[in-house]
C-alpha cells in the first residue's frame, strides 16, 4: 500500500480530533516526496492540508483546489 506510514499518522490524528495542518511537497517519485506537519514554519509555495484532506487526497477521494 502506498503511503502506509503517513496514512497511519493521519488516521490517528483524525481519530484524536487533533488540529493539525500538513504540507505535501510532491516529488518526481514517491521517494522524493516530503510531508510536513506544520508547527511554526512553512513555505508559501506548498499547499496546506488538514489531516482529513491529505488522507482523502492520498486515497484519491478528493480534488483539492489549487493543486499545481
Amino acid at each position: 500500500m502506498a503511503y502506509k506510514s503517513i496514512k497511519w499518522i493521519l488516521k490517528k490524528q483524525i481519530d484524536a480530533n487533533a488540529k493539525t495542518l500538513w504540507t505535501w511537497d510532491k516529488g518526481k517519485t514517491i521517494k522524493d516526496e516530503n510531508f510536513t506537519c506544520i508547527y511554526k514554519a512553512y513555505s508559501d509555495s506548498l499547499q496546506i492540508y488538514t489531516a482529513q484532506q491529505l488522507l482523502d487526497k492520498l486515497d484519491g477521494k478528493a480534488d483539492i483546489q489549487s493543486d499545481s
